[in-house]
């Protein structure tokens, strides 16, 4: 009778234990894709003091989608110190669950972030006046060597390459 009871208790605990960790997994998601304000990516923008790329981007995008793939990798083999900064401009719809799944199945390595405005011609000019609007759009940021670059297209990976060693060395 009591390793029966035993056997139940640890069947409980264990079917408690598996909710209880999806339950937690499913909170921390809704907080991995923090939702800002263009004024916060502006303020990161002015405040950072590590070279950043913030790049914007949807998940419906098509070169904005390879062109995230390219800056993982060429980061990654060259070992940068460079932060990737992932700002989604998908669509409120599609924020946190859609967004989230997205990402956890690309395998983004920068960290990702969701614009929560949805009227260009209010967070462009917060951002850059020279943004269009058009994405993707990355900014190349190196406060410490007064380096800033807007690319209001997609960088190819030669490209790309060639600009992230203009950032880290501040030319």
């Amino acid at each position: 009778m009591i390793k029966n009871i035993m056997k139940i208790f640890f069947g409980f605990l264990l079917v408690f234990s598996s909710f209880h960790s999806i339950a937690q997994e499913k909170k921390s998601d809704a907080s991995y894709i923090k939702k800002v304000s263009a004024e916060d990516v502006r303020t990161i923008m002015d405040t950072t003091s590590v070279p950043i790329i913030i790049n914007f981007w949807a998940s419906w995008c098509g070169p904005c989608t390879r062109e995230i793939v390219w800056f993982d990798s060429i980061i990654s083999k060259k070992n940068s110190s460079v932060k990737l900064l992932l700002v989604s401009v998908d669509f409120p719809t599609q924020y946190p669950e859609q967004l989230i799944a997205f990402v956890k199945k690309q395998g983004y390595k920068g960290e990702v972030i969701f614009l929560n405005e949805t009227n260009t011609h209010h967070y462009c000019p917060i951002i850059d006046k020279k943004w269009t609007g058009e994405i993707p759009a990355s900014f190349f940021i190196n406060r410490s060597s007064k380096y800033y670059k807007l690319f209001n297209h997609q960088l190819p990976p030669k490209r790309f390459e060639q600009e992230l060693e203009k950032l880290i060395n501040g030319q």
